[in-house]
């Protein structure tokens, strides 16, 4: 516990001449200098000693966490197609670890899979993505040994690579509604459910607090999930800063995703990264509502989303299937949570 120096369960003056110990580096010991640490900028010196003193005289109740200092990211000028590596679809030497879970939703008990980062700790804060299948799929598909896709073994080696920020990926399904209408489901029962059990920005799952921490949660999905991408921003806005829409387009065309865009304050911090295969299925239908979404204003595009906020990749060759839309991910990735 933050400010328990002493590891007792109270925090005492005892704990105040404790921290004194670590800040003058006579005392070394490792969960000492955790607990010391109440600012967590990585540090224990007199600010933590201050902050451990005041709490114990009563003058604050709570401590005040440094925010870091925020470096703007170079953006790629002109993002293409990549494969990631093949080793990037096995287990790393630092796995994370996934979790099986099961939940009471608006549309009964269903089934989720929740990827933590390696050495995931509850006292941190970490960006989420949820990450949809597609049609005729589950939650297992994109995590099980039969298909060999492994977006887990995919995330994990990026945030061990440096590519990304530590975060949680969560493999959800429509198969309980259907792909239009799960964004009510997301709404209602997944995201309160898993944000409420692990570590996110969101302080509380209220409506109020899910919308402080939306610059910190991204939606994407594949196929059928793709086309639930569109209609997550459509009514989650407020919710979600990211969104990956993979091989799918909006079924209702383009007029509901600009009026939502133009009717929301988020119209300038809401990033939307398509992507899809020039021999994909979806190829055509894509095309053509990306080529009406760029036509509006409100639309700014660019990859580049400290200066915009839309973006579509186009693989050559690439047809509908996991095998290459996983890549898709790996290059949409690295750009969401920059403008967090």
């Amino acid at each position: 516990m933050a400010g328990d120096v002493d590891c007792d369960g109270v925090i005492s003056s005892l704990d105040t001449a404790m921290a004194r110990k670590v800040a003058a580096g006579k005392l070394t010991d490792s969960v000492c200098i955790k607990a010391a640490d109440v600012d967590k900028n990585g540090t224990v010196d007199n600010d933590d000693v201050k902050q451990i003193n005041d709490f114990v005289m009563g003058r604050i109740t709570e401590f005040t966490v440094a925010v870091p200092e925020k470096t703007p990211y170079t953006y790629n000028a002109n993002l293409q197609y990549h494969e990631a590596p093949a080793a990037y679809f096995q287990q790393s030497s630092n796995p994370g670890k996934l979790v099986k879970e099961t939940y009471n939703g608006i549309n009964g008990t269903n089934q989720l899979n929740v990827y933590l980062p390696p050495n995931y700790d509850p006292s941190q804060k970490y960006n989420i993505f949820y990450l949809m299948h597609g049609g005729g799929e589950n939650e297992n598909v994109l995590i099980n040994d039969s298909d060999k896709f492994y977006i887990n073994y995919l995330v994990e080696n990026m945030i061990n690579n440096g590519e990304i920020d530590p975060m949680i990926v969560v493999f959800p399904t429509f198969n309980k509604c259907e792909a239009a209408t799960v964004w009510r489901e997301m709404k209602e029962s997944i995201v309160p459910f898993v944000e409420s059990k692990y570590s996110t920005y969101a302080e509380n799952t209220t409506p109020a607090g899910l919308e402080a921490s939306r610059m910190h949660r991204a939606y994407g999905g594949f196929s059928m999930g793709g086309g639930s991408t569109w209609n997550v921003l459509i009514n989650n806005i407020e919710y979600f800063a990211y969104y990956m829409p993979l091989s799918g387009h909006c079924w209702d065309g383009s007029s509901p995703i600009l009026n939502t865009l133009k009717g929301s304050k988020y119209k300038d911090s809401t990033y939307i990264l398509a992507a899809t295969g020039t021999e994909d299925i979806a190829y055509g239908n894509m095309c053509g509502l990306i080529n009406d979404l760029k036509k509006d204003p409100v639309i700014k595009y660019t990859c580049d989303f400290s200066k915009g906020n839309f973006f579509f990749l186009e693989a050559e060759g690439k047809t509908h299937w996991w095998g290459f839309v996983k890549h898709y991910v790996y290059d949409a990735l690295p750009y969401f949570f920059r403008e967090a």
